[in-house]
């Protein structure tokens, strides 16, 4: 499990910040932080998919929409830019809670 978790995390992030490479920034500053920011964030979506999942006896996949969704919500707000951050998040959760259901 603890190795799904790690992979799953790494993964999730991996993909959602390389979509962010060609965005623009006011800065490189600024385009650095919310890298970080969201590598941050949806390596703890991709960790928190599994362990929630088989603790709580719910299907992964429901899961993983529920965390992606739960984890989007505080950059959505503070950002305002909701389709895009929480569409990501839903996808990236669902993808991770497919993942699970297919190996455990």
């Amino acid at each position: 499990m603890w190795i799904f978790s790690l992979v799953a995390g790494v993964a999730a992030a991996i993909v959602d910040t390389g979509v962010m490479i060609p965005l623009e920034f006011p800065t490189i500053d600024a385009k650095r932080q919310a890298m970080v920011a969201a590598f941050i964030e949806r390596f703890f979506l991709g960790f928190m998919v599994g362990p929630v999942a088989a603790g709580l006896g719910a299907n992964a996949i429901a899961i993983g929409a529920l965390l992606g969704v739960g984890t989007s919500l505080g950059t959505s707000i503070i950002t305002r830019t909701w389709a895009p951050i929480i569409g990501m998040g839903l996808i990236t959760g669902i993808l991770v809670g497919v993942a699970y259901e297919l190996i455990f």
